[in-house]
């Protein structure tokens, strides 16, 4: 009787083991990492593929980008071919990233902020200024972990608010511990939206800030409280992000054909 019991329990625990495996596998089919697995650390260069929950973080208007937060801190080991590539422990916050030409990711991953997710891809880090979070993670595949998520990827890609095509408009940046920016219609007055579509602008890894009018607008110089670092047809108005002194930038966009 007791044979048969303890054979019973070994079978129980074969399969309970069996399906925690298959559960396992149907969530990722290679290298799931629920955080920090055991004393096992991730490496830089493999693809691995982490559970979390996608945020946008907005650094006070300047930048804007999409953050992964494991379910369980994470950590990494050294990379003995990159001395750069250093180990780091209790990792809660990762920057995604994905290329340019990798926009089916970039949807997936917009699609699924405030979602929890599987995200795949190599680990890496730039240590320069455009790395915003300890760890950044080339994503290569994004898939959701949950109905809630399956749920917003069927939908379709948000439809861009719409921009009306107007004879001027005149820009005001407020630069100081937050980046603000108004565009008001020249003659109506109405104000525009979305502003970034109007007055697009992009900051450096060393952060330096460069605004622009949109496509197809001529840029003239209305006003500015702080010298300006460069004023480039190309580039636009650049300036330093997070002044010590707050900078009013003014400057009117002319449509090309005008």
């Amino acid at each position: 009787m007791v044979r048969l019991v303890t054979g019973v329990c070994v079978i129980v625990s074969l399969m309970g083991r069996i399906a925690t495996r298959t559960l396992v596998l149907t969530f990722a089919s290679q290298f799931l990492v629920w955080g920090q697995v055991s004393s096992h650390c991730l490496q830089y260069g493999r693809r691995v593929s982490v559970l979390g929950t996608l945020a946008r973080v907005d650094e006070n208007g300047y930048r804007q980008w999409i953050a992964l937060r494991p379910f369980r801190p994470i950590c990494t080991l050294a990379d003995s071919d990159d001395q750069f590539n250093d180990a780091i422990d209790d990792v809660d916050e990762i920057q995604t990233f994905a290329a340019d030409d990798a926009k089916d990711v970039h949807s997936r991953l917009e699609r699924l902020i405030g979602k929890n997710a599987v995200v795949s891809g190599n680990l890496i880090q730039w240590h320069t200024g455009y790395q915003r979070a300890v760890l950044v993670l080339d994503v290569q595949v994004v898939q959701a972990l949950d109905a809630t998520g399956e749920a917003a990827l069927q939908t379709r890609n948000p439809s861009k608010p719409p921009v009306r095509e107007v004879s001027a408009y005149d820009v005001t940046v407020r630069a100081g511990e937050s980046l603000i920016k108004e565009i008001i219609e020249l003659g109506t007055r109405d104000v525009l939206e979305p502003r970034d579509e109007y007055a697009p602008h992009w900051v450096t890894g060393g952060d330096v800030v460069y605004v622009h009018c949109r496509d197809g607008y001529r840029r003239k110089l209305i006003s500015s409280t702080d010298r300006l670092i460069t004023d480039d047809d190309d580039v636009g108005f650049g300036f330093n992000a997070y002044p010590d002194k707050s900078l009013v930038l003014r400057f009117r966009c002319v449509r090309a054909d005008k």
